[in-house]
């Protein structure tokens, strides 16, 4: 509640009884019991002059009687008199001229109302008077100040009130309903009973408004007996709920914007100019305190007055209520005597109420004052009421004012209300930016952001907060968890860490959202956004400021008297200014992180893993603090913070009780994460995972290196090689392997790595007699035979002088140095059956490999070859010839040799007879070999191969005799046709002349009896026939006869 008005008794003991009252202009006129009218000027009260009231006039026998009602016509200049039963209508500037209404005798009511109406599509300012006479109401039209015409409608019931709801609609009460009657129709229809239950029942929507339909046969004649008023469906209705009905006062009471409100005893529903309910402006009843015997209006509140106590304990006896939310205002108390009739003037800026010798003014309080008081109790819908409905506002400033109380207004749901989205809609609404949002908040989520209580040095008091901030806004129900248990209260109200974490899940929500607008904001390719700033006015005057009186300054308008309202708690605007987008996308993530943090943890990696714009300082501050390491990763990985992110993990790995970080395994699963451009970084941190774990190094390099991410494809591949040959060169051969049969990679130099690798394990894996892994030989064995990038003399330069001697005698064959090679495997390995593998192997790169192996095989060991065969023949590695002991001499030993090669040589002859040459092995072999079976076989089949030969070449040469007489018969048969060019030949396609030294062509006829078709050669070829014929002419034609002279030609099939 606030003070809205102020009393003033204006006069007081008359000496004769007021029995009615009306006020236009500035003038008030009182209707007398004695018939007498009283006239008194009203000069309104200013800043420098109070409220002055005088007598003008007094016309003592205005009337025979008591004048029990007045009303003014003010647009058709008209004072309406009902005295005595009967109405009469005066001059309202003069005050005579009076002419009686004879019609409205034994008059009891009286209504009027003035509004323009559109008559044909012009505008015309209609005025009308209703008086209820006895069983009929008597109704007179004005326009544009002209009477125009006057009708009597029938009214079956006595009527207790009526009221104009517009020009053509008359709402009336009887005892039992209440009643409209469309004037121009004719028709009554109900509304629903007079009684406290219906209106009760109707204002919750659980009773329809009932709206008969009179049908067409009502406006057939104006006064028909069937549309009489009273009975209709309520007419059994003869006693109310709340007892007699002629003991209960029924009001029809003029509301602002075209409504009426219907009371019945204390409670009243609103209707709009339609006779409809208003269940959207008023949802609810309005109550009174109790019966009034009076109501009225301003354009902000309803007053009604009250003649007795009622058995209440309050003297009060005016009741002021907003007409917006009808909520109670406002007590008052008239002194001197009970009030009898409140009414408003100057169209609703005077309110006036009269006793029986007293009139007095309720001057209403400044409105800056009012919207203060409501403001400091926190009342703010009651503030937006008053703002909206106010007509002491500039309009300019109503949607400033309205805007500014919106905003206090959200934050005092959110603060003190706990309605947290509510505030946050509104706030919304505004188009506030989310850090007015967030300031709400306490300090630990909204940081700098979050409010402070700035009190007014001034005078000690906390009214004067900068931006409005509510008075009792350090009574915050966004209490910390951590206070609970320091509570001693319990009420039926929630606890409050219940109200702390739904403040924080309304916040996530209007983050999120807030985050989706300015992700959608930046995808359209707008850098800035819109937003209502909070600004302090800084162009108070200093003396304003420093006044005590709490409506704050005043100051006149120029073009009206209107004062414009400001407020100390309204000290601030809204300015629309542009921010940018990746700002506040800043403010909005970092508050979102503090809020899930809180709340909801398992949010967090959503948030940070996906493009985020949290501040990294202060997230890193609360991860750390809150031990979040796995989302403060997901942080530094978002923001390119890829070192921060590996040192992070190293040392979370590294420690005992790092809990999911600990071990190597998070640290290279975040190495997949990394692009291709941080490879130095890739290798720094891929070290100490795999020197610390011996047992996973190939799977480590499997995930990072070998994996079908583009980034491990396109890692230099070379730098790779080398630093894993640093770790292990089984990891070199490993991560190779990969590229090469998944990326097919034909770099030397890789291949080149692979062979060195090879090399390296051999070498460090061999046993303690020397001997290397078979396993690893025969690997290097076969990448050696099929590889084709690598390069021989570099492996040639890696493999030992004194072992490895199978694969440098394939690296030799790459060379080209088989000879050299074949002798490796023949003494060096002592191997035959590799050499002679070798032959077949290399048969495609040299046809007389097979050639130098006998040379080999017959030969003796060269120079420059570790003679290994002797040793083995001495030491039994090798059978000797005949089975006979071992040879222990140099010519012991070169005589097994030679046994065992020259058996081998009959052997190696009889199977690959086909690639040694006759000419060749007998050059090769010693005379003294002896003749067995394979040098047989060996001749056997050099004879079947020579006599083959022969065979097919003497079918070749047969062949090619046949071929050639096929070609010269078919050359004559072609040279013995001919066609007949004459000089009117005419090509078909082209339809122009063959003539001579013209290339042109024949295509032969499908039927041997037609003749050949003889076309260009080059039309021909645009139009490609499909056995084609082309023909040169061997001689020119002559201008003899056609049938004798003709051109000799020469036919080529081409």
């Amino acid at each position: 509640m606030h003070n809205a008005f102020d009393i003033r008794a204006v006069l007081r003991q008359l000496p004769v009884r007021i029995e009615s009252a009306v006020a236009y202009s500035d003038r008030l006129l009182l209707g007398t019991a004695t018939g007498a009218l009283l006239m008194y000027r009203v000069v309104e009260p200013t800043t420098d002059r109070p409220l002055n009231i005088s007598l003008v006039e007094t016309k003592k026998a205005f009337a025979r009687k008591a004048i029990e009602h007045l009303d003014v016509i003010k647009e058709a200049g008209v004072l309406v008199c009902l005295a005595d039963g009967l109405v009469t209508l005066y001059d309202l500037h003069s005050l005579s001229g009076a002419t009686p209404l004879n019609n409205t005798r034994g008059a009891n009511l009286v209504a009027v109302h003035t509004a323009v109406d559109y008559i044909d599509g012009i505008p015309t300012l209609v005025s009308k008077l209703a008086v209820h006479a006895k069983r009929k109401l008597v109704v007179l039209e004005w326009r544009d100040a002209e009477f125009y015409k006057s009708l009597e409608y029938s009214a079956a019931e006595k009527i207790a009130a009526m009221q104009f709801a517009s020009a053509s609609l008359l709402v009336v009460s009887t005892a039992r309903e209440f009643l409209t009657l469309q004037l121009v129709q004719n028709q009554w229809d109900d509304l629903f009973p007079a009684d406290t239950a219906s209106l009760r029942t109707v204002a919750a929507g659980s009773l329809p408004v009932v709206g008969n339909s009179g049908g067409p046969d009502a406006m057939s004649s104006p006064q028909p007996a069937s549309t009489s008023g009273g009975g209709g469906m309520w007419g059994s209705w003869g006693i109310g709920l709340s007892g007699s009905s002629t003991d209960v006062k029924t009001i029809i009471a003029r509301m602002p914007g075209e409504k009426l409100l219907l009371c019945h005893e204390d409670i009243g529903v609103f209707i709009n100019s339609a006779g409809k309910l208003c269940r959207q402006e008023h949802a609810d009843p309005t109550l009174f305190d109790r019966v009034p015997t009076g109501i009225t209006h301003t354009s902000s509140y309803v007053i009604a007055i009250h003649s007795d106590h009622g058995g209440s304990d309050t003297k009060a006896n005016v009741e002021v209520r907003n007409i917006g939310t009808q909520a109670l205002v406002q007590h008052l108390f008239l002194p001197d005597e009970p009030p009898m009739q409140v009414f408003n003037g100057s169209g609703g800026k005077q309110v006036w109420a009269v006793g029986r010798y007293t009139v007095w003014r309720l001057i209403p309080v400044p409105i800056q004052q009012q919207v203060e008081d409501v403001l400091t109790a926190g009342q703010y819908d009651e503030a937006l009421s008053l703002v909206s409905r106010s007509d002491s506002i500039l309009e300019s400033e109503k949607e400033d004012l309205t805007i500014k109380i919106r905003w206090l207004r959200a934050r005092w749901l959110f603060r003190e209300q706990a309605k947290y989205e509510e505030a946050l809609s509104e706030l919304t609404d505004l188009g506030a930016t989310p850090t007015e949002a967030i300031s709400l908040c306490p300090e630990r989520i909204a940081g700098e952001l979050a409010d402070e209580d700035i009190e007014d040095k001034a005078d000690g008091s906390d009214s004067d907060e900068l931006a409005g901030d509510d008075q009792n806004q350090q009574q915050q129900p966004l209490v910390e968890p951590t206070d609970l248990a320091n509570s001693s209260k319990r009420s039926k109200k929630k606890p409050k860490q219940v109200m702390w974490k739904e403040a924080l899940y309304a916040m996530m929500r209007y983050l999120t959202e807030h985050r989706r607008l300015l992700q959608r904001t930046a995808a359209e390719g707008k850098r800035e956004l819109e937003y209502a700033i909070r600004v302090l006015d800084d162009d108070l005057d200093a003396d304003c400021v420093a006044r005590s009186s709490p409506q704050g300054c005043i100051s006149r308008s120029d073009d009206d008297s209107l004062p414009h309202v400001r407020l100390k708690r309204l000290r601030f605007s809204l300015e629309r200014m542009k921010i940018p987008v990746a700002a506040m996308a800043q403010v909005v993530d970092t508050t979102l992180l503090k809020v899930y943090l809180e709340c909801s943890p398992g949010l967090l990696g959503p948030l940070l893993r996906v493009k985020n714009h949290c501040d990294v300082e202060q997230s890193e501050g609360l991860l750390i603090e809150h031990r979040r390491f796995s989302e403060l990763v997901d942080l530094y990985h978002g923001k390119g913070l890829y070192r921060k992110a590996l040192q992070l993990l190293q040392s979370q790995g590294m420690s005992p009780d790092s809990g999911a970080l600990q071990g190597t395994y998070p640290t290279v699963r975040y190495l997949l994460r990394l692009p291709a451009d941080q490879f130095e970084l890739i290798l720094e941190y891929i070290r100490w995972p795999l020197q610390e774990d011996d047992s996973t190094p190939s799977s480590i390099v499997a995930s990072v290196f070998t994996d079908d991410r583009p980034a491990a494809e396109a890692f230099p591949r070379p730098r790779v090689a080398s630093f894993l040959r640093l770790i292990s060169p089984a990891l070199v051969i490993q991560y190779l392997t990969y590229v090469f049969e998944t990326w097919s990679d034909e770099t030397s130099v890789l291949h080149d790595d692979m062979i060195a690798a090879y090399l390296d394990l051999i070498g460090s894996t061999q046993s303690h007699d020397g001997a290397p892994d078979e396993q690893l030989r025969q690997k290097l064995q076969r990448f050696l035979r099929v590889s084709k990038h690598y390069s021989p003399e570099k492996a040639l330069a890696r493999l030992p002088d004194d072992g490895l001697l199978q694969e440098r005698a394939l690296v030799l064959s790459r060379l080209g140095r088989h000879e050299h090679a074949l002798g490796l495997l023949v003494f060096g390995v002592a191997s035959l059956t590799l050499a002679e593998q070798y032959c077949v192997d290399n048969i495609d790169a040299c046809s007389g490999v097979f050639v130098l192996l006998l040379k080999i095989l017959v030969g003796s060991p060269p120079s420059d070859i570790v003679d290994n065969e002797a040793a083995l023949l001495r030491s039994g590695g090798l059978v000797g010839a005949g089975g006979g002991p071992l040879p222990s001499t140099v010519e012991q030993v070169e005589d097994s040799r030679q046994e065992i090669h020259r058996r081998f040589a009959g052997h190696f002859l009889s199977m690959h007879h086909q690639h040694i040459p006759a000419a060749d092995a007998l050059r090769l072999l010693p005379p003294d070999l002896p003749f067995t079976p394979d040098l047989l076989a060996y001749l056997r089949g050099q004879l079947c191969a020579l006599d083959q030969a022969t065979r097919a070449s003497d079918v070749v040469r047969n062949l090619r005799v046949g071929e050639d007489t096929q070609s010269k018969r078919q050359l004559s048969r072609l040279q013995s046709g001919f066609v007949v060019i004459s000089e009117s030949r005419t090509c078909p396609h082209c339809l122009k002349r063959i003539g001579s030294g013209t290339a042109f062509a024949v295509i032969p006829p499908q039927d041997k009896a037609a003749r050949p078709v003889v076309v260009h050669y080059s039309c021909w070829q645009r139009h490609k026939p499909s056995s084609p014929v082309h023909v040169e002419s061997r001689s020119s034609s002559s201008s003899v006869d056609e049938e004798t002279h003709m051109a000799s030609i020469r036919l080529k099939w081409s």
